[in-house]
């Protein structure tokens, strides 16, 4: 009879102290940034991500092997793949990710509202122009390979930039794998002051292509094979619902 006494206070106890968390990260400072639209083996944080759970600026998304986690930041979709995890943080023109390992999905509105992937140094930024949908996936902290499946992106690692057109993949090629002190949004002035650059070592033979020599691309063509290798399923039917809010 005690333990079924004790029972509502416990519960009571564990609603306060997760009320008392929520209010702790929401605020007219921080309002939440985004909303869980679905979650299968998907956390924020040490906390397991439920459909309707709110993400802020500056929270850490993750999904465990063949799990996926698609978040809404008003117009924007983004979708980790399994063993994912990233960074979000907030921006003037939407959001930014911080991708730390796997794959992030993307699909944008085609509005002034955008969406940046950063993944080691490379930063993959959707046109604004046109609604655009692709992927971005970390295959070592060296190696970043970004597909197009709509619109066009513009991707940038050093001093070069290509722009992947629609049904189109490139590998490309980091300048330096970044070794991280502290997490902080890439768009921040200090930012290069929380982390380690290490030099990523010259392509060896890929795909019977030679190394990269000094003025050569960073960019290399790749399958169309890989276009649609991410399940974007939860983004395209959350985007297409009618019901959708």
């Amino acid at each position: 009879m005690k333990t079924i006494r004790l029972f509502p206070v416990l519960a009571l106890l564990v609603f306060a102290c997760l009320g008392s968390r929520l209010l702790a990260q929401s605020s007219p400072q921080n309002p939440a940034l985004g909303l869980v639209a679905k979650s299968t083996g998907g956390s924020i944080g040490d906390t397991v991500a439920t459909e309707g759970s709110s993400v802020f600026s500056g929270d850490y998304l993750l999904t465990q092997d063949n799990g996926s986690l698609l978040v809404r930041v008003g117009g924007l979709s983004l979708e980790l793949g399994g063993s994912s995890a990233a960074h979000i943080y907030r921006t003037p023109y939407g959001a930014i990710v911080e991708l730390n390992r796997g794959t992030v999905g993307y699909n944008t509105p085609g509005t002034q509202q955008n969406l940046v992937i950063v993944a080691s140094d490379v930063r993959v930024t959707p046109a604004l122009s046109t609604p655009d949908m692709g992927h971005v996936t970390i295959d070592d902290p060296c190696n970043i390979t970004v597909v197009d499946q709509r619109g066009q992106v513009s991707v940038q690692v050093g001093s070069e930039t290509r722009v992947v057109e629609e049904g189109k993949a490139y590998r490309v090629h980091a300048e330096n794998e970044i070794s991280y002190r502290q997490y902080l949004s890439p768009d921040a002035a200090d930012y290069h002051n929380h982390h380690e650059h290490r030099p990523c070592a010259p392509v060896e033979m890929v795909h019977g292509h030679a190394p990269i020599a000094a003025g050569q691309s960073r960019f290399l063509l790749v399958s169309a094979a890989v276009v649609g290798t991410l399940t974007t399923i939860g983004v395209l039917k959350a985007l297409e619902s009618p019901d959708r809010p």
